[in-house]
């Protein structure tokens, strides 16, 4: 009776233990979520020492999130680049070769064979206008950037002073030796077209860039080999073909070297068509896959960079009047021009879309008049001194424009990277 009893006791008295524990428990649960401030408070001092136990960890994490949302602050603060160099019209006209494609016409087809009439003496004017304001102002405009910054002169110290002494002795053996002109006439016309097509390829890729048109190395490359085939294929006629070599240039005569064999110059022209295909299917797969059109003014400028130097005999010399001022040097006095303003600082509340309006100001003005007239000082005054010391002016004219020509050239693919960060975002602003 007694053992029975106290069998029965047992059990009540283990579930007396449970509920008291259970209760326990419950309490201690609502005692935390009726004091939510003290449980949060052990969840930072939790933090807080679990961030004592790894601090290098913690400030990482931390300098790595405030980075993350300084570039995110960034880039969502930085401006859309302006899509245009100067202005619309002035891109289109002097950059991208409208301008050519307008005074070439109205001389080919409307002038014709009439030399004597009056329109044939306004084209003269125009284009002796072009040479003075652009052709030779571009050369000028390359020596300000080089010698008025002292940190460019130093850091190009190789094209400032090693390139110009090389040049300037060229010139004196050249005045020495007139023989020597009609070879630097020679050298200077196979050069060009490297130097023309190259600054092109660098516009065409800079009107992207503004517009946010994305090439791939794969179409960059195969742009850049419709413009190196370009230049193989003027550099080789002129080396195949008597009379694409010429025979005259500024009063001098010039050498011929070659012949070639033609296949050699055909190649070139078949590599100028295959390239050109790639380049196009390119376009055509970017359309199609990203519905991105290729800027106006890149296919503008890769077109007259192809087609100036594959057009026949007739039209060639025709538009070659025209070319040096109205196609390269054009868009080479914009660029600087627009560098220029932007280097020294736009004025507040100017925008780099207004950057056009700067035009007018004096500076500008003084700017630009300065390239005009160093200009003409350097490729008709200095001739004309030369001449006075017995020299004869036609040689020295030659030979001052093309070894002038020469350092252009160096100097010119050296200070126009686009891989300086300085000059790239200028530039692209």
């Amino acid at each position: 009776m007694d053992d029975s009893e106290d069998q029965s006791q047992q059990p009540t008295s283990a579930s007396s233990r449970l509920e008291t524990s259970s209760v326990t428990q419950t309490i201690e649960l609502v005692s935390e979520l009726s004091n939510p401030v003290d449980a949060l408070e052990a969840h930072l001092l939790e933090v807080k020492a679990n961030t004592a136990d790894n601090p290098v960890q913690s400030h990482d994490d931390l300098q790595s999130s405030q980075t993350q949302n300084e570039q995110a602050a960034e880039k969502s603060a930085k401006p859309k680049p302006y899509e245009w160099i100067l202005h619309p019209t002035l891109d289109l006209l002097f950059v991208c070769g409208g301008l050519l494609w307008i005074v070439f016409p109205i001389h080919y087809f409307l002038l014709g064979g009439k030399n004597d009439s009056m329109l044939a003496q306004w084209m003269v004017v125009i284009a002796a206008l072009g040479t003075v304001f652009l052709s030779q102002t571009h050369i000028i405009a390359t020596l300000v950037r080089l010698y008025n910054d002292p940190e460019m002169k130093e850091k190009f110290s190789l094209y400032s002073y090693w390139a110009a002494l090389g040049c300037a002795t060229l010139a004196l053996a050249g005045c020495v030796h007139p023989a020597l002109a009609g070879i630097y006439c020679r050298i200077y016309l196979l050069i060009v077209s490297q130097h023309f097509t190259a600054q092109a390829y660098g516009f065409a890729l800079l009107y992207c860039i503004k517009r946010g048109y994305r090439m791939s190395a794969f179409d960059k490359g195969a742009m850049s080999a419709l413009m190196r085939s370009t230049m193989a294929f003027a550099i080789l006629r002129q080396c195949t073909y008597k009379e694409w070599s010429g025979d005259k240039f500024l009063g001098q005569t010039l050498p011929f070297w070659g012949p070639l064999p033609t296949w050699i110059e055909q190649g070139a022209a078949v590599c100028i068509a295959i390239s050109a295909m790639v380049f196009a299917g390119c376009l055509i797969r970017n359309f199609i896959k990203s519905k991105m059109i290729f800027p106006f003014p890149s296919l503008l400028l890769v077109f007259t960079a192809v087609i100036i130097f594959v057009l026949g005999p007739k039209i060639t010399g025709v538009l070659w009047i025209y070319v040096p001022a109205f196609f390269h040097g054009s868009q080479y006095v914009i660029a600087t021009t627009a560098y220029h303003l932007k280097e020294r600082g736009l004025p507040e509340g100017v925008s780099p879309n207004q950057i056009s309006s700067l035009l007018k100001t004096e500076s500008t003005l003084r700017y630009l008049g300065f390239l005009a007239i160093a200009g003409l000082a350097l490729f008709m005054g200095l001739p004309q001194m030369l001449a006075q010391f017995g020299f004869n002016l036609a040689t020295a004219t030659a030979v001052i424009f093309t070894t002038a020509q020469f350092h252009h050239v160096l100097t010119d693919a050296a200070i126009w990277k686009m891989k300086n960060e300085k000059l790239r975002n200028i530039l692209i602003a």
